[in-house]
């Protein structure tokens, strides 16, 4: 488990602690924000997904959103909050809402999306999905949940899910690229198998993350899953401090 080149780690979660600019006029405290950041949850659920590499993902986002330290950054931050969707995707437009919009700001917040996502992930056992891997129709759904926040927010990241580069649909930078001219951001976490695991960083550093500081965190068990997702969580709400708000915002 690691993160690629475009995040270090050192550096990023530096800026937590040395860049406490929450209440400067430029901030997204002063400018009305709703939350902090936007994030959406974009977890692949096509064929090549076993039924233990999904319930991985499941528990690892329960595990960061839960974590003490993840907490904690959020409570740290600029008003206190982050709003967050989930959604699932595969292909043939099969894609399922599995948190809707919320905010989250503290342990009880955490404790009631968590509760959601393990009771829809086990009502959801059974039901049928698209068997490639469409990641270009996954970071559209993404895009499309980013873009109908009912928060305001300074930045919108897009997590995207993946075990796998896409076999049907178009080449997902045009998705991308849709997201990036929206202010969007797009991270990754992808989790290989063996020697594919390099081969599937690649293919997302460059056909699917972008934006500021855009970057892929790697797991290559399951077992390694909850521990790259904290991670990952961690090192969003690290670069806020590093981040322009406002009208200064990249595109």
């Amino acid at each position: 488990m690691r993160a690629v080149r475009r995040a270090p780690v050192r550096c990023v979660l530096a800026v937590l602690l040395l860049a406490p600019w929450g209440l400067q006029a430029g901030s997204p405290r002063a400018q009305g924000f709703d939350t902090d950041l936007n994030i959406v949850v974009a977890f692949d659920r096509s064929e090549s997904v076993t039924t233990v590499e999904a319930t991985a993902q499941i528990e690892g986002l329960a595990y960061a959103l839960a974590h003490p330290r993840f907490l904690a950054a959020v409570e740290g931050g600029f008003s206190g909050r982050i709003g967050l969707s989930v959604i699932t995707w595969s292909s043939f437009g099969y894609w399922d809402l599995l948190v809707p919009w919320t905010v989250l700001a503290d342990p009880v917040d955490a404790a009631r999306i968590v509760a959601v996502l393990r009771r829809d992930h086990a009502e959801r056992a059974g039901r049928p999905f698209g068997p490639q891997t469409d990641v270009a129709f996954g970071l559209e759904r993404a895009t499309h949940m980013g873009r109908t926040a009912p928060f305001t927010a300074p930045w919108t990241a897009l997590n995207i899910v993946s075990d796998g580069i896409s076999n049907l649909g178009r080449v997902p930078m045009v998705d991308r690229d849709r997201a990036l001219a929206e202010g969007m951001t797009v991270n990754a976490l992808t989790f290989g198998r063996g020697s594919a695991e390099q081969v599937l960083r690649r293919y997302f550093e460059r056909y699917v993350i972008g934006g500021p500081r855009a970057f892929v965190v790697s797991a290559v068990t399951p077992e390694q899953f909850a521990q790259a997702t904290l991670r990952k969580m961690l090192l969003e709400i690290a670069l806020l401090g590093s981040r322009p708000t406002g009208s200064d915002r990249a595109g």
